[in-house]
């Protein structure tokens, strides 16, 4: 297996980086103050299983309406 081929200091490095790409959608929404954020962040956690529905949440993150400020 490639996973076994790994130490535990590697595996410690690589399981940040992966969450991070794995939940990037909700982290640019969240940077970038969209008005749907939440509803990004609860499509996000199942959208890992399709690539497809992944790069949308993705588009919908980055192409959003920015959350308006009082």
């Amino acid at each position: 297996m490639f996973i076994s081929n790994f130490g535990s200091g590697k595996m410690v490095l690589l399981l940040p980086l992966l969450f991070a790409i794995y939940f990037l959608p909700s982290i640019i929404a969240v940077l970038l103050n969209r008005e749907h954020k939440g509803k990004i962040m609860a499509a996000n956690i199942p959208a890992g299983i399709s690539w497809i529905v992944w790069f949308g949440i993705l588009a919908w993150a980055i192409s959003g309406r920015d959350k308006v400020k009082f």
